[in-house]
């Protein structure tokens, strides 16, 4: 190792002039006596990734440095990190990968023990990369909350294999683990270890999360976690209990297994990135098989189930034949672990019938609210198209005149919906479905925040879509139909940019740029927006609710305004035509 401590600014230096033609260093995120990491931008490719570089002049600790990046490129998968480059330049041993935006599972917890249904995720999503490392032979042996990055999204990624089996043989003399709370007994002596000991890892970093507490060495000095937080559901507890048991035998076998036992107890939500694995994903196809024969049983003859449309927080949706009036709906089906709470159920069904209540052509339409067998199920108008978020995945930022027009669209939605008085309260671009002819639907009326909690006049809630949710949404205060349209606003911008106008590693830190209105430059990025456009949009994503408009009329109002002095552009010229009634060429 190096001693003392690194010059950042000469560091930087060193570097920039060493990757500099090919990656532009943005900053330095973490520094140690012998490793850097950098957030740069990769010129020839037009993407941020993540640099990593070794400056240790030794070549066992260079060899160990690149032995790591060898480990991460065996390996293919959502939760952990990849590498796209490694090597040695100028005596400088370095990896290329992905960078994450996030934060570490540590810096996390410091707000707080995670949330439970946020564990449960995180749960999935390491059991999965675990698994995905198994099936190509390598055992982590060691994950700590330092390495583990939660992204914006709420999923976590693996960064850190230092320690695994496939760096052992290029581990320098002498060199000790960090974090031995959260290895086997069995490894931290330095042998390899097998599945087992990477259960009890992955137990080690669920307690954490859960509990905020680092678990003790001696597995039987550790506490339950309901005794630190008594909300925890004994599902988790008694997984991770076991997870932690000092003889490997009284572990799951695999971490495929201890998915298995969380997911048929607390839910059959999935990982998409568990399909991915292996063995892993064998078992989920069998899960998703099992699920479907269940639905198919409580469907009976009223529904013929088509094809999986996709899945979610709160359940599946999926294309289903109506057989009593033979056309083709969706159907969205709860996660059977939220039918076992009668106030969730009593919540979803009330507001399923505000929203059955909207009739709009902008409004996907909900038909039947209904349930058998422990299932709990709504229908709604098959919109035979991509949601925007889909849309703006596949095409990228979108022209302005068709943003301009989802706008209009979902405006006139919302002012029937407001003048009913239902308020959406999760508005986001997977709610916003483009139909072929080009109207959009919006979906999921109040649903989300049925599942979620609060009261129907008097919504308080904190679980927002955190990119597209209101400040008063983050802040646990009382929204209107104010927070709809800053939301809408929102996905406004993320069509014509392709990605939210605030973003930030947690709530906390977006939440500090919408109070001080740190909206992107439309005029900047897009110089095809009009200015009087970007006014309006400007206005409606105020912080302040006093700032944006009153009503979605008046949002459709100063949106027309606006389309009325764009002749210049013959798209939203046309458009104007036609929403205004205005001749073409008008002035």
């Amino acid at each position: 190792m190096i001693a003392g401590t690194i010059d950042s600014a000469d560091a930087f230096r060193r570097i920039d002039q060493i990757f500099g033609e090919r990656y532009k260093l943005e900053h330095l995120v973490a520094a140690s006596s012998e490793r850097l990491l950098f957030v740069a931008f990769d010129r020839l490719l037009g993407r941020h990734v993540s640099l990593r570089a070794n400056l240790d002049p030794l070549a066992p600790a260079r060899a160990w440095f690149l032995r790591e990046a060898e480990a991460l490129g065996q390996l293919d998968h959502p939760a952990i990190r990849h590498v796209y480059d490694a090597g040695l330049r100028d005596e400088v041993a370095f990896r290329v990968g992905n960078w994450v935006d996030g934060e570490s599972l540590f810096e996390a917890a410091q707000r707080g023990p995670r949330l439970l249904p946020l564990v449960l995720t995180l749960a999935r999503d390491l059991l999965s990369a675990l698994e995905h490392a198994h099936a190509n032979g390598i055992i982590v042996r060691r994950v700590v909350p330092q390495s583990l990055v939660v992204t914006t999204a709420g999923r976590a990624v693996m960064t850190d294999l230092r320690y695994s089996s496939w760096t052992l043989p290029s581990l320098p003399a002498g060199e000790q683990a960090s974090g031995s709370a959260y290895m086997a007994p069995e490894v931290r002596d330095g042998s390899a270890g097998d599945p087992t000991s990477d259960v009890y890892t992955a137990g080690a970093v669920l307690y954490f999360a859960i509990t905020g507490i680092e678990p003790p060495l001696e597995p039987a000095a550790i506490r339950r976690p309901s005794t630190i937080r008594p909300t925890t559901p004994r599902t988790l507890e008694r997984v991770v209990l076991r997870a932690l048991s000092a003889d490997p035998d009284d572990r799951y076998l695999t971490a495929a297994e201890m998915f298995d036992d969380l997911a048929s107890d607390a839910g059959t939500s999935e990982s998409p990135a568990y399909q991915t694995s292996g063995i892993a994903s064998q078992q989920m196809a069998e899960d998703g098989v099992r699920f479907e024969k269940r639905l198919r049983r409580a469907l009976g003859d009223d529904y013929e189930l088509l094809m999986p449309l996709g899945r979610g927080a709160f359940g599946r949706v999926y294309k289903v034949r109506d057989l009593h009036l033979e056309r083709e709906v969706a159907l969205k089906v709860l996660h059977p672990h939220l039918t076992l709470d009668p106030t969730i159920v009593e919540r979803f069904r009330r507001e399923a019938q505000l929203a059955a209540k909207l009739q709009h052509a902008f409004i996907a339409n909900v038909f039947d609210i209904s349930g058998r067998s422990g299932l709990l199920w709504y229908t709604m108008e098959f919109v035979n198209g991509p949601s925007l978020a889909q849309l703006v995945e596949r095409r990228g930022p979108l022209p302005v005149e068709q943003v301009v027009d989802f706008l209009h669209q979902a405006l006139e939605a919302l002012d029937v919906a407001h003048r009913d008085g239902v308020v959406h309260r999760d508005l986001k671009p997977e709610n916003l479905l483009v139909a072929p002819d080009g109207t959009i639907r919006l979906t999921d009326f109040g649903l989300a925040m049925a599942l979620r909690g609060g009261r129907f006049g008097s919504t308080t809630s904190q679980s927002g879509t955190p990119m597209f949710a209101a400040p008063e949404q983050l802040l646990g205060e009382k929204v209107d139909v104010r927070t709809d349209l800053y939301s809408l606003a929102a996905v406004a911008y993320f069509a014509l940019l392709g990605e939210p106008p605030f973003r930030g590693p947690n709530p906390e830190s977006i939440l500090g740029k919408q109070v001080v209105d740190r909206v992107p430059s439309l005029a900047r990025l897009r110089s095809d927006v009009p200015p009087r456009i970007e006014a309006v949009l400007a206005r409606a994503i105020r912080g302040a609710p006093e700032a944006r408009f009153p009503t979605a009329a008046a949002f459709a109002d100063a949106l027309e305004q606006a389309l009325r002095g764009t002749d210049s552009q013959a798209g939203l010229a046309a458009l104007a035509a036609r929403w205004l009634g205005l001749p073409s060429g008008h002035s």
